[in-house]
């Protein structure tokens, strides 16, 4: 008798350590995948549709961003909020369309960003997130309006539009390079001093999650490439003397720098939980090939607001697929608040989390995008891109004719007055009257 009871305790004993150690394997599974990602978000600036290897550059050779592309997913219909700098960034930064946000800063000249409204950054420093800004900010450099009062820890890069890539000058010749609210002299490329500033804020930040906006302001004016004599500083200014080599060698430049970024996060053991994001603020003009897309800078069409977007989670996304549904500025805000669980707030935004898109190979529902610049006005819904250019209505299947070479208002009126109907309804929604 006592030898079954000994067997059946010792079995009972065996079950039970099976359970706790079964109990304890969930626990840890749970805590790793509860392990907050780093984030990683890279901008380039006033570059073309067709300007990196992934989306077609034949003269281009950007060997890290196609690795990223490979190893992650890309988007075909990714648009910015906006066709410039200030509200297309602006809507990064708060997940909202530009025109609920910009406001205009106390001295009156230009608009940005106010610090209450930069819903990414403070809902990432409530999540425990080290943040750090290199780069061009043009949001603001006034109080209420300055990096360090949007909750970054760190500010190394500009306020101005651009800034000279060896002197670091502005446009109008002054300096422009800041260290958080200091004006500051540093000797280099400036494509290289931002990338080297995100490589020490990576090897700083191993304890803790960690957000690195990196803003190169690659490819904009002055059109210099590394390795300039010091008696050419002051060009590159005049579009009409560069060349689409002085282009290519500062694209070029920027890809070895995201080279040295992702080597390093991959050297911290970092790369699997690191949500890798690449696009550019809006899309260029002069020496950019936009190809297949019509216009650039500062206009509706499509190469002045569709970019290109790479998106690499290891953790969390399977690489190599292309997703073709729509998507705008706002959902990237929305997708990394998502990653760092401050689901709570996006709700509220007027962006979706990706993720689901990407994962789950659902389309998401036929929203209506909307944008409004200057005398332009566009909504896009499915194929279907409507577009108010002056005095002229057009409306463009873009799955067909990419390049918005042909109206078909004459041909689909009611598509044209419903996408018409939904954007002055967005537009009263507004409130800017």
């Amino acid at each position: 008798m006592y030898i079954v009871l000994n067997k059946v305790s010792n079995s009972l004993l065996y079950i039970f350590s099976l359970i706790i150690l079964f109990c304890s394997d969930l626990i840890m599974a749970d805590e790793k995948t509860d392990v907050p990602p780093n984030i990683v978000l890279i901008v380039a600036d006033y570059m073309g549709y067709s300007d990196i290897g992934s989306y077609g550059a034949t003269d281009i050779q950007t060997p890290a961003l196609d690795a990223l592309a490979a190893q992650g997913v890309r988007f075909s219909s990714y648009y910015s909020s906006a066709p410039t700098c200030i509200p297309s960034r602006a809507s990064l930064m708060s997940g909202l369309y530009p025109s609920k946000i910009l406001t205009r800063f106390t001295s009156g000249k230009g608009l940005g960003l106010p610090s209450d409204k930069n819903t990414l950054v403070s809902e990432l420093k409530a999540a425990g997130y080290a943040t750090a800004l290199v780069g061009k900010w043009h949001l603001g450099s006034e109080q209420n309006f300055k990096p360090s009062e949007h909750g970054f820890d760190s500010f190394f890069g500009f306020h101005s539009w651009t800034l000279g890539y060896h002197n670091h000058l502005t446009s109008d010749g002054e300096p422009g390079l800041f260290r958080d609210d200091n004006l500051v002299r540093e000797n280099g490329y400036l494509t290289e001093l931002f990338t080297n500033e995100g490589v020490k804020f990576i090897d700083k930040s191993e304890d803790k999650p960690f957000f690195l906006y990196l803003a190169y302001n690659t490819a904009l004016p002055p059109y210099q490439g590394p390795n300039l004599p010091e008696s050419k500083w002051d060009s590159g200014w005049d579009v009409s003397k560069a060349s689409r080599a002085d282009y290519v060698a500062m694209v070029e430049a920027m890809d070895q720098g995201i080279n040295k970024v992702l080597n390093k996060l991959q050297e911290h053991g970092l790369a699997e939980n690191t949500l890798v994001i690449f696009t550019y603020d809006h899309g260029g003009r002069n020496l950019v090939n936009n190809g297949p897309l019509f216009h650039g800078f500062s206009t509706l069409w499509e190469g002045g607001i569709r970019v290109p977007l790479i998106i690499r989670w290891p953790k969390n996304i399977k690489g190599g697929s292309l997703v073709k549904t729509p998507a705008i500025a706002m959902d990237l805000t929305a997708s990394m608040l998502d990653a760092a669980d401050r689901d709570n707030v996006i709700s509220a935004l007027d962006g979706i989390s990706l993720f689901p898109v990407i994962n789950e190979s659902k389309k998401a529902t036929q929203r209506q995008l909307f944008w409004r610049y200057g005398k332009m006005k566009a909504a896009r819904q499915g194929a279907w891109k409507y577009v108010i250019d002056g005095y002229s209505e057009l409306l463009i299947n873009l799955d067909a004719d990419i390049s918005e070479r042909k109206n078909l208002y004459y041909k689909y009126p009611k598509i044209a007055k419903q996408l018409r109907d939904s954007l002055s309804n967005w537009e009263r929604s507004l409130n800017l009257e």
